[in-house]
């Protein structure tokens, strides 16, 4: 990450008395949608075969990864906190400094991270979203959509603001291949990573979206990214493209 420059570039749009970074702490719903492009053999060519992409999908993704099969044999949401600091990251060794924490939820896991510290101090993760949060003013998951683009743009009103920008969402089965290095748009299928070749793995580049809004009882979040990239299913390459959603809406704070 590149948090000096950040700071720079966020003292240079101006002291903005920010309504809709008032403590926002409130966890939504993320799902993803699109189609996967895979290439297969029949009658002896090669031909392609598109397939959908959806929640189910990625849940189904999301168990391959962290080895928990109620992701997917029960009712499951997939939910995302883009204001919350992420403890597991600078608890560990590594102490990485950022925001945005995943989660999912069902009857028998309850409400578990996809992330975490493990037995020898080190950081793992399954998900992450990556972009410079110009509203808060706070770098969301790893870098580096800062260092590929940077820019974002800001629309403001009394108690609402509206951001453009870029970012990257990565899932993936290497717990250890969180943080995408700068410009590498196909390390899903990359033989560097710490792990070497994943078994599961989606990368989707694009714009992001992204507001707030909040009144006297009631505050809100959302995200929208669309964009394309690649992927892998069961070491199977994919090109992907669509969309990432994510909508909270909870009260203000007091």
């Amino acid at each position: 990450m590149k948090p000096t420059k950040f700071l720079m570039c966020a003292l240079a749009v101006g002291a903005v008395a920010l309504v809709t970074s008032n403590v926002f702490a409130i966890q939504g719903k993320f799902t993803v949608s699109g189609t996967a492009l895979s290439q297969n053999t029949k009658n002896s060519y090669d031909v392609v075969t598109k397939t959908k992409l959806t929640q189910k999908g990625l849940l189904t993704l999301l168990a391959q990864a962290t080895g928990d099969t109620s992701i997917t044999n029960k009712k499951t949401v997939l939910l995302y906190d883009p204001d919350a600091f992420n403890e597991n990251a600078f608890g560990s060794n590594e102490g990485f400094s950022f925001y945005g924490v995943f989660y999912y939820s069902n009857s028998v896991a309850g409400l578990t991270p996809l992330d975490g510290v493990d037995g020898d101090g080190g950081y793992y993760s399954y998900i992450e979203l990556d972009y410079a949060n110009w509203l808060s003013r706070e770098y969301e998951g790893f870098s580096d959509s800062g260092g590929m683009e940077f820019n974002g743009i800001l629309a403001e009103s009394r108690n609402k603001e509206n951001a453009t920008g870029n970012a990257i969402l990565y899932i993936h089965s290497d717990g250890y291949a969180y943080d995408l290095p700068d410009g590498n748009f196909y390390y899903a299928n990359d033989w560097d990573i710490p792990g070497g070749y994943q078994q599961y793995a989606f990368v989707m580049h694009g714009i992001i979206q992204y507001g707030g809004s909040s009144n006297s009882t009631t505050m809100s979040e959302s995200a929208n990214l669309s964009g394309s990239g690649d992927g892998l299913y069961d070491y199977n390459d994919l090109v992907v493209s669509g969309k990432a959603t994510f909508k909270a809406k909870g009260p203000a704070p007091k």
